[in-house]
């Protein structure tokens, strides 16, 4: 499943729409690029254990809006427990792990770039 800048944009455009509400979340001021070195699933929460909800393949470019504290991944000899926040469908948070973006251990996100919820 792929994301468009379309949908971000959508999804940045409803979250302004409901505002106040106590479920939206917080637009991000910033958009960041991160590239998949490795296909990667995207979940619905930071942890392995998380439902599937998507996947970004090796090689593609994708929007990330922040970082957060996750599960602890091991793989290819990296150990990272930053995950990126790449999609915020229906007001959700889906995130992938940063351990398959090219880059630090942010993917090369500021370090404060951090997801404020």
């Amino acid at each position: 499943m792929q994301f468009t800048k379309a949908a971000a944009g959508s999804a940045l455009a409803a979250a302004a729409l409901v505002g106040s509400a106590t479920t939206a979340v917080a637009a991000p001021a910033e958009l960041y690029h991160v590239t998949a070195w490795h296909d990667v699933n995207i979940r619905s929460c930071e942890a392995r254990s998380c439902p599937v909800v998507g996947h970004i393949e090796a090689g593609e470019r994708h929007i990330a809006y922040c970082w957060t504290d996750g599960e602890t991944i091991s793989d290819f000899g990296i150990t990272n427990n930053i995950w990126l926040m790449v999609s915020r469908q229906d007001g959700g948070r889906w995130l992938a792990s940063a351990v398959y973006f090219q880059g630090d251990r942010y993917a090369n996100l500021p370090a404060d770039a951090h997801c404020d919820y």
